[in-house]
């Protein structure tokens, strides 16, 4: 069993790789809503590396299942792995999507927004970083802690929502002086930092699973896991 420890610590080490990346993701995100011609390219090259170290890290641990027919907590540890890694390649599409919408748009953050987005940001760059720390070291209590950091960026999104869907606002929008395509750019960035987070908590979820063997996705509404970009 030495060879198959020697391989689930390896398998650990490409996801924390992969992590890593996915934060700096990101963070270059965050950059770009400010300058978005600095990062654009650098995004898109990494996304390349975080998908391809999906396909891998996804094929070494349908192995590892396969040859050693692994039993409680290394089985858990595989079958965690796998949607971790699912959810670290959905951080990426994001910042992807971030940027594309970003350029599409041809905009960036708003100023009145801007402090709150990159307030947003930051926290899930924190999730994403201390997520994986507790996948590494089998802290379910700091999987938790995070969690409920995800209320913050929760509040966080409405308060953007509810500024730039104010009634007034709208009623500029129909009326027609009102940008409505920077207002929707404000709107995709805001939601592509919050789904951000919400991989964060779905990670940490597997932590709390992995650890305890407690399965919580559907027990408290308020953190219901994101299957998706």
């Amino acid at each position: 069993m030495k060879k198959f420890e020697q391989e689930l610590e390896a398998l650990r080490g490409r996801l924390v790789e992969m992590g890593e990346l996915a934060r700096s993701m990101v963070a270059m995100s965050i950059s770009a809503m400010t300058d978005l011609a600095a990062v654009y390219q650098k995004v898109l090259q990494v996304e390349e590396q975080v998908d391809q170290m999906q396909l891998t890290i996804d094929h070494e641990a349908v192995r590892l299942l396969t040859v050693y027919t692994p039993v409680a907590g290394d089985l858990r540890f595989l079958l965690s792995a796998s949607r971790v890694n699912s959810s670290l390649e959905h951080i990426g599409d994001q910042a992807v999507g971030l940027c594309h919408n970003l350029d599409f748009s041809a905009r960036h953050a708003d100023a009145a927004e801007l402090p709150k987005l990159r307030r947003m940001g930051d926290l899930a760059q924190e999730m994403v970083r201390d997520a994986l720390q507790a996948f590494v070291i089998k802290d379910a209590s700091l999987a938790r802690a995070i969690i409920a950091k995800d209320d913050v960026v929760d509040a966080l999104y409405d308060e953007i929502m509810m500024e730039i869907l104010s009634d007034d606002i709208v009623r500029q929008a129909i009326a027609g002086p009102r940008d409505i395509a920077g207002a929707l750019t404000q709107v995709l960035l805001a939601r592509s930092l919050e789904r951000m987070a919400d991989q964060a908590t779905n990670i940490c979820e597997e932590v709390i699973y992995m650890v305890k063997g407690d399965d919580i996705r559907h027990s408290h509404p308020e953190h219901k896991p994101v299957e998706g970009p």
